[in-house]
């Protein structure tokens, strides 16, 4: 009798650890486990990742380009800041649309995730090579001077950032008066298994307003995931 309860309870605690094992890594992809390891596991699936992803070229020009190119119109030579770029998704996009002649930074973590874009961008024509550029660095001390960027784009990340908050108010910071941010909020079931990193619409348009943002405006976009535009303030 003891015998089969210790079997039961050793199966019970080898359930609950890969629970905890799921939550941690797989729905949360390590975010409460630190920063080095959000960027590890990113490094680990680079190599596969736009294939997971499964992009949708058209539906990311009609949701993210668009949008955006809309948001600069009348700007000679725009300049954007892609945050937590990946494999240089948003770049990519907007350096591959003949209306825009302006200039795109795509920022990120994740060596290996760089690398997959620099991969990509070497496939194109030098006049394109130049609007672009990548660089590896952590959003929260992002290395450029106030007011430098007309745009400001953060697809798919808020949630994995240790402070939202803080990463935020650097977006806000850099970006120019009256400039556009562009990022998304997180919904769906797998969202309230983010515990406090969740944000429902009434909380981050909260944050939003204390950061400096204004004319907040929700879009729906991907199951797990509502596009968010806001302006900063003037």
């Amino acid at each position: 009798m003891a015998g089969n309860m210790n079997w039961i309870l050793g199966l019970g605690a080898l359930i609950l650890l890969g629970l905890l094992f799921y939550w941690l890594v797989i729905i949360t992809e390590g975010v409460y486990l630190g920063r080095r390891v959000v960027v590890w596991l990113y490094d680990l699936t680079a190599g596969s990742y736009d294939q997971i992803k499964e992009f949708d070229e058209e539906f990311e020009r009609s949701a993210i380009v668009r949008p955006l190119l809309a948001a600069l119109a009348g700007q000679y030579e725009p300049f954007v800041l892609d945050v937590a770029t990946g494999t240089g998704r948003v770049p990519l996009l907007l350096i591959n649309e003949a209306d825009f002649n302006g200039r795109v930074v795509g920022l990120d973590a994740s060596a290996k995730m760089l690398a997959q874009g620099l991969e990509k961008i070497a496939s194109l024509p030098a006049e394109r090579k130049r609007q672009i550029n990548l660089i590896r660095q952590a959003a929260e001390n992002l290395p450029f001077a106030d007011n430098s960027f007309d745009a400001v784009t953060c697809l798919e990340a808020l949630e994995f950032f240790p402070s939202d908050r803080v990463v935020l108010k650097e977006m806000v910071r850099v970006l120019q008066p009256g400039g556009t941010l562009m990022t998304t909020r997180r919904q769906g079931w797998e969202s309230r298994f983010y515990l406090s990193r969740y944000r429902s619409k009434e909380t981050l348009a909260e944050l939003l307003e204390d950061v400096g943002l204004n004319h907040i405006e929700y879009y729906p976009w991907q199951v797990n995931y509502d596009m968010v535009r806001a302006l900063k303030s003037e």
